[in-house]
């Protein structure tokens, strides 16, 4: 079962609050609807630069828009440069409404038992056939780059496409977000064309935990304590792409390594703020 639960507007049981203490993860059925996971996927496909392989921060316009420029060109006029700032806005818009969705902003509160703020967001393409289809990430921990010494960071992805082995999908190793941070292997950025990108958790340490594999619907959002150790298969299939929306979070308060490329700042999660 995996933890799941079909979103609605009670907050998680019990069950499901004990079970991602004890896991690490949880993934809600359906947070989102296909429509908004479609009306997404078609717009910030349209800012993927195909050399790389990511997106860092699009609901944010200054790195939106610096991540395009490529679209720009050096011919490109003055009033066609603003009339795409102004596109980029409406994109950064609607990463901002995922940052903030109120199906998913309140499950992850009451997991955390606190306020939350959001960090960053990240946009993961994974397309079938491109020269990044065969990143594979390795086993890492989220908050090895964060650094929240108490385990209060929180990552979720929202999944914009069905994932299973065959496009790319997680796994995880459940129960490994009980003991800290632990000592990894530093690999270079999911920039670069590295097949296995992340930071590297040694094999002695995986052994101490069951690996599973997990499967995504369109619309689902897992929800990951940041120290529980995952990572990503290739995508080897022909034509299915695999997107996601990341969107991290931690306690309001909580002390944070913001980082040089992610440049994590703490976001009021408020519709409208």
């Amino acid at each position: 079962m995996h933890g799941e639960n079909k979103m609605n507007k009670n907050l998680l049981t019990k069950e499901q609050l004990d079970f991602y203490r004890d896991t690490g993860y949880i993934i809600i059925k359906g947070a989102i609807t296909i429509e908004e996971a479609d009306v997404y996927r078609e717009r910030i496909r349209l800012h993927a630069n195909p050399d790389y392989a990511a997106i860092m921060n699009p609901d944010r316009l200054e790195f939106l828009v610096a991540q395009s420029d490529w679209m720009f060109g050096g011919e490109s006029s003055l009033p066609d440069k603003v009339k795409y700032v102004e596109f980029c806005k409406e994109t950064a818009r609607l990463t901002e409404f995922f940052l903030k969705h109120p199906n998913i902003v309140p499950a992850l509160e009451a997991l955390q038992g606190e306020e939350i703020v959001g960090l960053m967001t990240q946009m993961l393409f994974k397309e079938a056939a491109s020269k990044y289809a065969p990143q594979a990430w390795n086993p890492h921990q989220d908050n090895a780059y964060p650094q929240s010494k108490n385990g209060k960071y929180i990552t979720t992805n929202v999944w914009l496409e069905d994932a299973d082995i065959e496009n790319g999908t997680l796994y995880a190793y459940p129960e490994s977000h009980k003991n800290g941070i632990y000592e990894f292997e530093r690999k270079i950025s999911y920039r670069e064309v590295d097949n296995r990108p992340g930071n590297k958790i040694s094999d002695e340490i995986l052994s101490t935990f069951k690996k599973v594999d997990l499967t995504f619907k369109k619309g689902d959002v897992i929800v990951m304590n940041g120290n529980m150790i995952h990572g990503s298969y290739p995508n080897v299939s022909k034509d299915r792409n695999r997107p996601f929306l990341s969107c991290c979070y931690i306690s309001k308060g909580e002390d944070f390594n913001p980082g040089y490329n992610s440049q994590k700042r703490p976001i009021d999660l408020k519709l409208g703020a």
